[in-house]
């Protein structure tokens, strides 16, 4: 059984059992009266007070534990460290009681009490073997104190039928232990079979929430997908209906039309590289170039649009050496500075990339908005935008694209939010990352 879960099943067990002792406390009380009315002043007297101190304490210390446990509910902690070695504790402590009390009470008793108490010992064995837990494992120990106590007893006394007597109780104890140990394995295959279920029951449950949420964000993507490219292709439209024959100034039209397919050009690309890296169908490669080869080509290829969007885009850290794909990981940084551009609403955006005993660091610092609480790790999940993102549109795969690059690449990327404006976005490659990303190639 895991022991985690074998931990639950001890101290559920132990509340409930504990909780219900009473009935027994009243019984074994009961019993102690009778045999105290019974034997009082016909057994050795030593004997007797030295079994009646021990079971007092006993029943004393049970009925004290009782009412604290129900007035104090203890903690699970509390019932494994404290509670469960306790009540092994009593048990052993009356059965070394029971097992003493032979000594006492069967050489004072007539035949027919001496009948009765045999009887009495073994409901006493039977009464164990049926309230028996899993914390509270006493069986054995009972019946070998017991059980030997009173065949040794027989032995030296040799009372009629001693001999049958002595050798019937063994084997009365061997098939107590064996039942109990069966019955014990059935109860752990069933309590194993109980928690597989369990697990079963909550693997599939998040499996469904799983595919729940991938059919809400494949509707999502759909519906954003229709939306955005309609944007771009209607304007295209409008555009391609000015272009008309003898019109004088085409510039603005064109323009326009050459924009609007652009941005639905965007938008498409996004959608397949999002896809390819899905299907695993990006490979790296590796080379050898520069930070300020890779900045340059993401200058060049964002430049129009952060002038556009007047925001400065500016870079440090050229002289830093890398290795890796430069198409990957200069993609996955246009994709980083094209989210600044478009959702910060800042007025700067800087490029950076440090070297370090680990690795690289390639830095994309905004002046914006920032990231809302929590954005930090979602907004890189497939379908995800930043909770301050407006109504600037897209599908949300662009961060999800970097994350799925820089897997590729074996790095690592995320984003932490400014002290007080901006955000901060990281790609970082380990040293060892070429190596990583040549063996996954």
């Amino acid at each position: 059984m895991d022991p985690a879960y074998r931990d639950q099943v001890l101290v559920n067990e132990t509340r409930t059992e504990l909780k219900g002792s009473v009935v027994a406390w009243v019984a074994l009380t009961v019993g102690t009266g009778f045999l105290v009315a019974e034997f009082a002043g016909k057994a050795e007297r030593f004997g007797f007070i030295a079994w009646l101190a021990t079971i007092s304490v006993f029943l004393g210390g049970w009925f004290v534990a009782w009412v604290a446990f129900i007035l104090r509910p203890p903690s699970d902690a509390a019932i494994l460290s404290r509670w469960i070695p306790g009540a092994k504790a009593g048990m052993v402590l009356c059965n070394l009681a029971t097992a003493g009390s032979v000594w006492v009470f069967m050489p004072a008793a007539e035949p027919e009490m001496r009948a009765l108490l045999v009887v009495l010992y073994a409901w006493f064995l039977i009464v164990q073997f049926a309230a028996a837990t899993e914390a509270t494992q006493v069986l054995a120990i009972a019946v070998v104190l017991l059980l030997g106590s009173l065949i040794g007893w027989l032995v030296v006394e040799q009372p009629p039928h001693f001999l049958t007597l002595a050798l019937f109780l063994p084997l009365f104890g061997a098939t107590l232990i064996a039942i109990r140990r069966f019955v014990r394995q059935a109860v752990v295959a069933a309590t194993e079979a109980r928690a597989a279920a369990e697990a079963s029951r909550r693997e599939l449950a998040a499996a469904l929430v799983s595919l729940e949420r991938e059919r809400d964000a494949k509707t999502h993507f759909i519906r954003a997908a229709s939306h955005d490219l309609q944007q771009p292709l209607q304007a295209a439209g409008l555009f391609l209906d000015r272009l008309k024959p003898g019109a004088r100034d085409l510039a603005a039209p064109l323009g326009g039309l050459r924009k609007s397919l652009g941005v639905a050009r965007t938008l498409v690309d996004s959608m397949l590289e999002h896809l390819k890296l899905e299907g695993g169908a990006v490979r790296p490669d590796l080379s050898r170039f520069t930070a300020g080869e890779l900045f340059d080509r993401v200058l060049l290829t964002q430049g129009a649009a952060a002038a556009e969007a007047g925001i400065a885009l500016s870079v440090v850290g050229r002289r830093v050496a890398l290795h890796s794909d430069p198409r990957l990981l200069a993609r996955a940084v246009e994709n980083l500075v094209a989210n600044a551009i478009r959702h910060s609403g800042g007025r700067r955006v800087v490029m950076g990339a440090r070297a370090g005993r680990d690795g690289v660091t390639i830095w994309v610092v905004d002046d914006g908005c920032g990231l809302s609480v929590g954005d930090e790790a979602r907004i890189f999940q497939p379908f995800e935008q930043g909770g301050r993102v407006g109504a600037s549109g897209g599908f949300g795969l662009g961060l999800a694209s970097v994350a799925g690059l820089v897997e590729v690449l074996s790095g690592a990327c995320g984003a932490r939010r400014g002290v007080t404006r901006g955000a901060a976005f990281f790609i970082h490659l380990p040293a060892d990352a070429a190596e990583a990303a040549r063996c996954a190639a």
